[in-house]
């Protein structure tokens, strides 16, 4: 007989290293059998599946890659990275 999954809710915090925009998602972590005596997990967000949440993550404010993921539980820090210079793109010579 098949298990059913078992349903984690998980808090993910997240910090933008581009615009310093910090916030945080729930995602559902599905944990199922495999079929051959393991474990698969499989991910949800707002209901849909998606990819875990520390795979390419973007910033809903700027739209950047350039985003980092906590664990999940942790806050991220009100003022984090912002005493680290602002990155910007090299300009090309003509």
């Amino acid at each position: 007989m098949k298990e059913e999954p078992h349903i984690i809710l998980q808090t993910w915090p997240f910090n933008c290293l581009t615009c310093q925009h910090a916030w945080e998602s729930v995602y559902e972590a599905w944990h199922a059998d495999d079929g051959r005596g393991g474990q698969v997990v499989t991910w949800r967000y707002k209901g849909t599946a998606s990819m875990p949440p520390w795979i390419e993550p973007s910033c809903p404010s700027c739209s950047s890659l350039r985003v980092k993921t906590l664990p999940p539980g942790s806050r991220p820090p009100a003022d984090a990275e912002k005493n680290e210079a602002p990155i910007v793109p090299r300009q090309r010579r003509p």
